[in-house]
């Protein structure tokens, strides 16, 4: 009897986190970098990189996709969101070394790595942190007059978005795109 409880407790649990608002998907992408040595592989990274901003040339990057839907639940004039859907694709881009390197550069590589992945899964999180935002905000909007209920949630919707473009900047700017990583001390996301 208490396995089948357990069983059903799971299976509910299971269900109920199947039925999340925001739904979140991850892919990850190389870019290739040449090099030999820790001098010449960044020397390339700093001059093959495809994330050039101006005289700025960045090692990884976090694309952040995010988009929502509902229906709308009229009442009278009133009108309100229902079934709400926040849809948050991430993409990271990291380069990927094409040649076999020696002990040391394979370890310097991958010290380099993890302080990339770190720096730029913390951009996922302040884009996830975004999401479930935008969901509490459209689940619990109030009823609005119909006639500029869509550009109400648009304000609403836009001013989290900037709010999270904003956060990202400021994470990038505090931590000079990670290469001061350390100043974060659990600052983003907040």
């Amino acid at each position: 009897m208490r396995r089948l409880m357990l069983v059903l407790f799971i299976l509910l649990f299971g269900v109920s986190t199947a039925c999340a608002d925001v739904v979140k998907t991850v892919s990850t992408e190389y870019y290739p970098v040449d090099g030999h040595d820790p001098k010449n592989i960044f020397d390339n990274l700093k001059h093959h990189s495809p994330l050039n901003e101006g005289s700025s040339t960045y090692q990884a990057h976090t694309r952040t996709d995010l988009r929502y839907s509902f229906k709308w639940r009229h009442r009278g004039k009133q009108c309100s969101p229902e079934q709400v859907t926040v849809y948050l694709h991430l993409t990271y881009l990291y380069p990927k070394l094409i040649h076999s390197v020696d002990y040391a550069t394979r370890k310097w590589w991958k010290k380099f790595m993890i302080k990339l992945e770190e720096h730029e899964l913390i951009h996922g999180e302040i884009s996830i942190k975004a999401a479930h935002e935008l969901d509490d905000v459209l689940e619990a909007f109030p009823p609005t007059d119909c006639a500029s209920f869509k550009e109400v949630v648009k304000r609403r919707a836009t001013r989290i978005l900037d709010r999270m473009k904003r956060d990202q900047q400021d994470y990038d700017k505090l931590t000079q795109h990670g290469l001061k990583q350390e100043r974060n001390m659990g600052r983003y996301p907040r």
